[in-house]
């Protein structure tokens, strides 16, 4: 049924995009002419000290001297002791760089950048000179890049694109030679049911495998691999001989329960593997079982510790309660991380990452944690936003989806919902009218007729205060409250009496 209906107080959800790559562009230009990281537009300068970031990925270098780490889309590094940080990818322009990634000699750091318009894979030196591209492909995104110990060459992940775009993307880790070269599939897990065939590297059960980590040997590349959406997240590896892809650690969910009833999962997966220099522990992230977290005075569902676990018996412990909290509820295609990347010192003893805004460092035998304190300038320019001017007429507008309508017993009458409000007609053909001068409290849902065609009961729910019954007369007019209580009411029934 299509009716064109008077607009009342419509709500329209707008979805913003970022193009983090900088503004679209307006004009007819050809590629070779257009570069990213240049600033369109009105422009503005952003330009504070911080001593604090949030979500930043850090390493540690091979000699224990520097510390690198990521903060608002630039790279920057400090003294091991802490300190004013230096950032390495000033002259970059607009573009955006992360995941910085120390190569075993300490000389060169493997990064992310979208300086070409793509998220690439980059290395520069370790001073943030020579910066050159490893990767450069429009049609996939690299991520998380991971040096494999002979320094000769680098694991990342790479998000291949679907028949959804980079909407959903299929997560696969790829490795690619220091000296440039054409890179080479080293794991891709592939669905039920995909057209990818079954060859060394491939096993079927999972859609998305990320973070690699390879073993101090090079024999083994650790990672998390999940479902779509984040569902039963766990470690596996790959042995890079015989390209068996083993389990290390079981898939666990445990169910949040609202009303007496499992509601939905909390997944408490594993992600982040990182091992040890050693080759006998295994860091990564889980979430604790129960655990609650509070920020600015509110409680959420949901706690992520770091533990270790002893890759020889599989024993495991907490080795930090809480760190930065996972984003294994992210959506896949834009969480670039499960977490902030973090590493290990080269002699085993501690490892370096961040929490609560600071970067930190966790001695594992006394679990002690030590802020490492730091000074970044944060100095960028931003590019006006490219969107265009819509004007939404407030008159009225053909709705594209009706739900619940109703009639009377007579066939007379009939009443609906569409954009969240009641509205009633008369049968066949007459015009659709507002049933309520509108309810205070939420959208208003599940209509239903008194028995003498006289009243609708109907619900209501708005995600702050909950919802509630009602009713108003058939003619319309200001509705009724009827519960005292807030809570999820739905579909009200009248009895054969009224």
């Amino acid at each position: 049924m299509q009716r064109r209906l008077p607009a009342a107080r419509v709500v329209f959800g707008i979805i913003s995009i970022c193009l983090a790559a900088g503004s679209i562009a307006l004009a007819a230009q050809t590629p070779s002419h257009w570069d990213v990281t240049q600033a369109r537009g009105k422009t503005r300068e952003i330009d504070f000290t911080t001593d604090e970031g949030t979500y930043m990925s850090v390493d540690l270098s091979p000699d224990g001297q520097w510390l690198v780490f990521d903060l608002l889309g630039h790279i920057y590094r400090v003294k091991s002791g802490g300190g004013d940080a230096e950032c390495l990818t000033q002259s970059s322009g607009i573009a955006l760089n992360y995941h910085p990634r120390y190569s075993p000699d300490g000389q060169e750091i493997a990064f992310i950048s979208d300086r070409r318009g793509q998220d690439n894979l980059w290395v520069m030196s370790a001073d943030g000179s020579n910066p050159r591209p490893l990767l450069l492909d429009d049609n996939s995104r690299a991520a998380e890049p991971a040096w494999m110990p002979d320094g000769q060459s680098v694991l990342f992940t790479r998000k291949m694109k679907t028949p959804s775009g980079f909407y959903r993307t299929a997560d696969e880790i790829w490795r690619i030679p220091r000296a440039g070269g054409a890179p080479t599939v080293v794991v891709r897990l592939a669905a039920s049911g995909s057209s990818v065939p079954a060859r060394a590297g491939v096993w079927a059960g999972a859609d998305r495998v990320q973070w690699p980590s390879p073993s101090p040997d090079g024999r083994y590349v650790y990672f998390h691999s999940s479902l779509f959406a984040g569902i039963d997240r766990h470690l596996r590896r790959i042995d890079l001989r015989s390209k068996v892809v083993e389990t290390v650690t079981p898939s666990s969910s445990q169910y949040l329960s609202c009303c007496g009833r499992p509601a939905y999962p909390l997944r408490l997966g594993e992600v982040a593997p990182e091992v040890s220099p050693d080759g006998q522990w295994l860091a990564f992230a889980r979430k604790l079982p129960g655990g609650r977290t509070s920020f600015r005075g509110k409680e959420y569902v949901g706690r992520t510790a770091l533990w270790i676990r002893n890759l020889k018996t599989g024993a495991e412990r907490v080795a930090m309660d809480p760190i930065t909290s996972d984003g294994m509820e992210l959506h896949p295609a834009w969480d670039h991380r499960a977490l902030p990347g973090y590493s290990w010192a080269r002699d085993g003893k501690s490892l370096v990452l961040t929490q609560g805004g600071k970067l930190r460092r966790l001695w594992i035998e006394s679990g002690r944690v030590e802020t490492i304190p730091f000074k970044a300038r944060v100095h960028r320019t931003i590019s006006e936003m490219a969107r265009s001017q819509v004007r939404i007429k407030d008159d009225s507008f053909e709705p594209k989806f009706l739900r619940w309508p109703v009639s009377t017993r007579d066939g007379k009458r009939l009443v609906f919902e569409a954009v969240g409000r009641l509205w009633s007609m008369d049968l066949p053909s007459g015009t659709p009218r507002p049933l309520t001068g509108g309810s205070p409290n939420g959208f208003e849902l599940t209509p239903a007729w008194s028995p003498d065609g006289k009243w609708v009961a109907f619900t209501t729910w708005d995600d702050v205060g909950g919802g509630h019954l009602w009713r108003v007369p058939a003619g319309g007019g200001p509705p009724v409250q009827l519960t005292q209580e807030a809570g999820r009411y739905l579909h009200p029934i009248w009895s054969a009496n009224g």
